[in-house]
C-alpha cells in the first residue's frame, strides 16, 4: 500500500504558511501566497532574473511564491522576496542594487501588502 505524506515536513515552510494565513484574514493577497506554497514544490513558481527585469519597474516590490533563478541579467533596483534564491540569482540582484529577502521578511516589513506585484 502506497501512503503519500500530506503534511509539509519543513518546519520553516509550515510556520511561514501559518503566518501567511493569519495575515490573510486582513489582506487576501497573503492567503493566496499561502495557498500557492501549500502545493507540492513541483508546482511552485520558478522565475528567472530576466523575467523579473522584464516585468518589474524600478523600486518596485516583487514577490515570487517559489524560487528565483539566475538566468539573464538585471539592471533595475527593486525589492525581490521569494522562498528561496539560487546563489547566482542572489548575486545578480545584489549587484544591481536590488534587495533580496524572504517572504517572511516581506510579511514583517509590509503586512498591509501595499504595492507588491506577484510574479509566477
Amino acid at each position: 500500500m502506497n501512503s503519500k505524506r500530506k503534511t509539509k515536513t519543513n518546519l520553516e515552510l509550515t510556520n511561514l504558511i501559518q503566518d501567511l494565513k493569519m495575515a490573510g484574514e486582513k489582506k487576501r493577497m497573503w492567503k493566496d501566497v499561502a495557498k500557492r506554497l501549500e502545493k507540492p514544490r513541483s508546482h511552485w513558481s520558478v522565475v528567472n532574473v530576466c523575467k523579473i527585469a522584464k516585468y518589474a519597474k524600478d523600486n518596485e516590490t516583487i514577490l515570487v511564491p517559489g524560487k528565483v533563478l539566475g538566468l539573464g541579467s538585471i539592471e533595475k533596483s527593486m525589492k525581490v522576496a521569494a522562498f528561496s534564491f539560487s546563489d547566482n540569482a542572489y548575486e545578480k540582484l545584489l549587484k544591481s542594487g536590488s534587495e533580496a529577502m524572504t517572504i517572511e521578511e516581506l510579511l514583517k516589513t509590509n503586512p498591509q501588502a501595499k504595492e507588491i506585484r506577484i510574479l509566477g
